[in-house]
């Protein structure tokens, strides 16, 4: 019984620490364990991603890109590694990221294996400039400090994210969003 709670707890904290960094109306705010990337590079990035965004152009796809590199290193670490967050998004999601960092200290879990992009493209909306992306985390996993997988059977593997880019100091960086589970 205790064991399920944790990966109960596993799969709906990424839920509440995105649910206020995105659109203060939706209710389907959820993230996904997002294992991946070595390194927060394009280059380990471009091995990752398939399809026409492989290296992308677009400084605002890019943006996207480093973050989930980023994002999939903090989380792959432990929780342990979080400067290479702080760049490359704002501080109101950084805070939210940290909380989720503590969380994965504090109950000793990491994820395994890596993220694979498949798609990412940017598009204009009321709200912004919106990258959105799908990507797939059936080589990942998250696990406990004896190796153990913690997320329930059934998980999904495939997630739409739908991240508002913001330009910052000259630079584009994340501000928030949402991810959903779906065939994307």
């Amino acid at each position: 019984m205790r064991i399920r709670s944790l990966a109960v707890s596993a799969v709906l904290v990424p839920v509440m620490v995105l649910a206020g960094c995105g659109n203060e109306g939706a209710s389907s705010d959820v993230a996904a364990s997002s294992p991946g990337a070595k390194k927060a590079s394009k280059q380990s990035l471009t091995e990752q991603v398939s399809g026409p965004a492989s290296g992308s152009a677009d400084p605002v796809v890019n943006a996207y890109y480093d973050y989930r590199a980023a994002l999939d290193e903090m989380m792959r670490s432990g929780g342990v590694q979080t400067a290479q967050l702080k760049p490359l998004m704002t501080t109101k999601l950084f805070q939210s990221i940290s909380v989720q960092a503590k969380y994965y200290r504090t109950k000793k879990l990491r994820n395994t294996g890596v993220t694979k992009v498949l798609w990412a493209k940017r598009t204009l909306a009321s709200n912004g400039v919106i990258v959105t992306a799908c990507y797939d985390t059936t080589a990942a996993s998250t696990v406990d400090a004896s190796g153990r997988r913690v997320l329930p059977a059934g998980t999904p593997t495939r997630w739409l994210d739908q991240m508002r880019v913001q330009q910052q100091n000259a630079r584009w960086i994340v501000d928030g969003g949402r991810t959903a589970a779906t065939s994307c």
